[in-house]
């Protein structure tokens, strides 16, 4: 399974799986697709660090030499906000593209993750929880605070939420909702959407799917996720009122897939692909209707994960 909070087999099979498929965005969406992020085992640190390439996985560069996993571009291009692990739990910084002028924003104990910025680059939401995830009483909040860590104020209370992402607009947050477990033990996630401020949270996608990783399209149309219907991830969608809920790439028998991305411009998706056969973990692009995989990010025998999807560098420089 992928990512820090570990998600475990589900048994519910999504029926009407071979529905057609979200389109791409159109051609409103004006920024053009830059460089890409992603964490990398690293076998000097013993853990995850973070690396950049271009959109074809060439000129790998690493950026981080700590303990970091999520990362997440600047809609201007000129940060990177990421999550690091020191001796008190995991905070959120900022870096520039080539990995320097890093500036830590959270401090607290516990556990702070998963940064997304707002589409204006004024506000970072992420999760939040006093305790780390060791602690059986472990639970996480969505936050938001300034791009410069000020002002941080919580969005929800009271529930085990996960990976918040602003919509386009800015004026929405979607997220999941761990709700417990089934009969089976297994840990189920709804995915919600909620108004930026923290208001109406509305599920649109049921906890027995095993919903995780929700990315919103760059025309704010379609919400992507992962799920695991009857076992391996796959990558479905669903507009953010819960409508037409649809299967966009399917597990096979040489491929699951996890964590997708869409690209600035909203014609591409980046996506977690584990090789079957391998059992290594890639990073693939492929069309938002699911077709035309391809590796570009092979660093076997070590997994790759978390991938992110900047804007182009004309778009960074006339910001």
């Amino acid at each position: 399974m992928h990512g820090k909070l570990i998600l475990v087999v589900l048994v519910m099979v999504l029926t009407g799986a071979a529905a057609s498929t979200p389109a791409a965005a159109g051609a409103a969406v004006a920024q053009k697709n830059g460089r890409i992020t992603f964490a990398r085992v690293d076998p000097a640190l013993g853990d995850w660090s973070i690396w950049a390439a271009n959109p074809d996985g060439t000129h790998q560069q690493r950026l981080t030499r700590v303990s970091s996993f999520s990362s997440d571009w600047s809609p201007n291009g000129k940060r990177i906000a990421f999550d690091f692990f020191d001796d008190v739990g995991e905070h959120v910084a900022t870096m520039a593209p080539d990995g320097g002028h890093m500036r830590q924003l959270t401090f607290r104990n516990g556990i702070q993750g998963d940064p997304k910025w707002s589409p204006d680059g004024r506000w970072i939401t992420y999760d939040d929880s006093p305790l780390v995830d060791t602690d059986p009483a472990f639970r996480t909040s969505i936050w938001v605070m300034r791009a410069n860590g000020s002002g941080a104020r919580q969005l929800t209370r009271g529930a085990f939420d996960v990976e918040p992402v602003f919509s386009p607009d800015g004026t929405r947050v979607a997220f999941g909702r761990i709700t417990g477990v089934n009969a089976d033990g297994v840990q189920q996630e709804a995915l919600y959407v909620m108004n930026a401020d923290g208001s109406q949270p509305r599920e649109i996608a049921p906890a027995s799917l095993g919903v995780a990783h929700p990315d919103w399209s760059p025309d704010g149309r379609w919400i992507a996720f992962t799920t695991e219907p009857g076992g391996p991830e796959s990558v479905l969608a669903v507009h953010p009122d819960g409508r037409h809920l649809r299967t966009v790439r399917a597990a096979t028998a040489d491929m699951q897939f996890y964590k997708p991305i869409w690209s600035p411009d909203g014609r591409k998706m980046l996506v977690g692909c584990n090789d079957l056969h391998s059992h290594v973990d890639k990073i693939c692009v492929m069309d938002p209707n699911g077709r035309n995989v391809t590796v570009i990010i092979d660093a076997t025998p070590y997994d790759t994960n978390g991938p992110a999807w900047g804007p182009h560098a004309a778009a960074r420089c006339a910001s």
